[in-house]
């Protein structure tokens, strides 16, 4: 998974996602150079909430399908 600023610049490219104890932790590159581990623990997440709002509630279901719609139109390799 990759994740842009405004521009179009790969902020991070992510490698995995997976649980440490109660954490989760993602594995990737910052800025396409700078090797990071970044943990999300369960109180942070719990805080998170409060930056969603119901639009972006009910957008991330849309988004899903259409993340999907569109990689199964890229050819494969």
């Amino acid at each position: 998974m990759i994740m842009y600023d405004v521009y179009g610049n790969v902020m991070m490219e992510i490698s995995s996602l997976e649980r440490k104890a109660d954490d989760l932790v993602m594995k990737g590159k910052m800025m396409g150079t700078m090797p990071a581990c970044i943990y999300l623990r369960p109180k942070e997440a719990w805080q998170a909430k409060s930056l969603l709002s119901w639009s972006i509630i009910w957008y991330v279901p849309s988004m899903l399908i259409k993340g999907w719609l569109q990689s199964r139109k890229q050819p494969s390799p």
